[in-house]
């Protein structure tokens, strides 16, 4: 519970913030958009029920919202919350829903609800990342897909991320503290909660993401 709480007050201090780090990391995350939605498109119908873990602010999900038919975000910080719901209303989006929530442990309303599950920039904030990945895929329907996409071990991300260990270098992380996974290490959480899981890489490769897909069975 501890550990929670003190992830919820990270992740405030996080969403709440705005300096120039910030600024570069918006328009990183606006190309990086750009590529996600090409993969999101080929698992999304104009049918199917979304939700996203960890979802923020949720820029990338909520420019898919006009295409699909409906998006559940849940976020452990209420400032992220308001941030989505407060950009939904502006666009006049009305098949979305945000909820403060602890992905770990969404609960059984939300068991089977959704035919596509996702999250970008969750699981590898975890020291134990199954039980958020096993929340990805309860969260199916059956012939429900879950897609996770997580910063590559063999990337920028992490040789960034291990020059801004040092104390004064920290404010130019802009995260919490996280691990990376290799292709193998992710195949392998997936496997821990389906067989039907597989792993790929974001092409172009520089971008340095990798994604599991775990499918749960038709019946």
């Amino acid at each position: 519970m501890q550990k929670s709480t003190e992830q919820a007050e990270q992740w405030q201090e996080i969403w709440e913030r705005h300096n120039a780090v910030d600024t570069v990391i918006d328009c990183g995350r606006t190309v990086y958009n750009f590529f996600f939605r090409r993969i999101l498109r080929k698992y999304l119908t104009n049918s199917s029920n979304m939700i996203e873990l960890g979802c923020g602010r949720a820029s990338l999900s909520l420019s898919l919202v006009p295409e699909i038919g409906s998006l559940t975000g849940a976020d452990i910080s209420d400032v992220a919350v308001t941030q989505a719901n407060s950009y939904a209303l502006r666009k006049g989006l009305r098949n979305t829903r945000f909820i403060v929530a602890d992905c770990t442990n969404l609960g059984s309303d939300f068991d089977e609800k959704f035919d596509f599950s996702w999250s970008q920039g969750l699981i590898e904030h975890f020291d134990d990342s199954t039980a958020i990945t096993g929340q990805h895929y309860t969260s199916l329907r059956p012939g429900g897909v879950a897609l996770i996409s997580v910063p590559y071990r063999y990337s920028y991300h992490n040789v960034w991320y291990t020059l801004t260990r040092p104390r004064l270098l920290r404010r130019f992380w802009p995260w919490t503290e996280q691990k990376f996974f290799d292709k193998k290490t992710l195949l392998a959480l997936g496997k821990s909660i389906t067989p039907h899981s597989r792993v790929f890489l974001l092409q172009p490769f520089p971008l340095g993401i990798v994604f599991l897909e775990m499918q749960k069975p038709a019946t």
